[in-house]
């Protein structure tokens, strides 16, 4: 049972992949090159934001700038910072993500495991090639019964829709296409207490991803970033991916 709630809480990462991305050049945003972790500044201003709760004004504009009906794909490099540690934890790979058929995790170091969020089901295989099936509604989790709505109302950026289980932040002094941050923290105190806030940010894209604690120390955090996205019909390979666990069902 912990091993499939530990699972579904990897699925909140996963599941805010689904905004546009873009490619990250090191000049434009020096933390996608380097392994240095956020200064006190950076960590002050993210946790500032959840001072700020999203106007009307601002959300409506934010789906505006938003463009989620491409099929995308591309890299990602996950660094996960804890004081404990002297260098982070530090994890790479790549992703798909088509509005009709689901979102392909595909890590590569330092070990390789192959993720696939669709529908209702959530496919995992291991780096010894273990194939693990997972049904949302059958898990009992709370967690897992959001996904696959979180996840349509992110592919439609049906800001509403998140509205219905998450209070949204975003910064006072956004302007309709400019940079922009989100910060999504769960209504319910249980998913809260285990997801923590997740802060997107990007500006006509979504360019960084960072996990923190809803408690007032967030020294831990864990930050995805994403570079070399490409847009288009995804290819014979690649729709291959989607169909991880469909053999031991036949």
């Amino acid at each position: 049972m912990n091993t499939r709630k530990g699972m579904f809480t990897q699925v909140w990462i996963v599941i805010c992949l689904c905004l546009p991305l873009g490619s990250i050049s090191a000049n434009e945003h020096s933390l996608a090159s380097g392994n240095k972790p956020l200064t006190q500044a950076q960590l002050a201003d993210v946790q500032a934001l959840y001072t700020q709760p999203a106007t009307t004004e601002a959300l409506s504009a934010l789906a505006q700038q938003l463009n989620l009906q491409l099929d995308t794909r591309g890299q990602f490099i996950q660094r996960r910072h804890l004081q404990v540690l002297k260098k982070p934890l530090l994890s790479q790979g790549q992703f798909i993500f088509s509005p009709t058929q689901g979102l392909v995790w595909q890590q590569l170091r330092p070990f390789s495991t192959l993720m696939v969020l669709k529908d209702q089901q959530l496919i995992q295989q291991n780096s010894q090639g273990k194939v693990q099936q997972l049904n949302a509604m059958a898990s009992g989790s709370p967690i897992a019964q959001q996904v696959p709505r979180l996840l349509q109302a992110i592919m439609a950026g049906n800001i509403a829709a998140l509205s219905a289980d998450f209070t949204l932040f975003m910064p006072a002094n956004y302007n309709a296409g400019t940079p922009w941050q989100l910060g999504l923290q769960a209504k319910d105190p249980q998913l809260r207490a285990s997801m923590g806030n997740i802060t997107l940010s990007g500006d006509t894209l979504l360019r960084s991803l960072i996990i923190t604690s809803s408690q007032a120390d967030i020294s831990d955090y864990t930050q995805i970033q994403f570079l070399d996205a490409q847009q288009g019909p995804l290819s014979t390979t690649e729709l291959e991916l989607f169909s991880l666990g469909s053999e031991s069902n036949q």
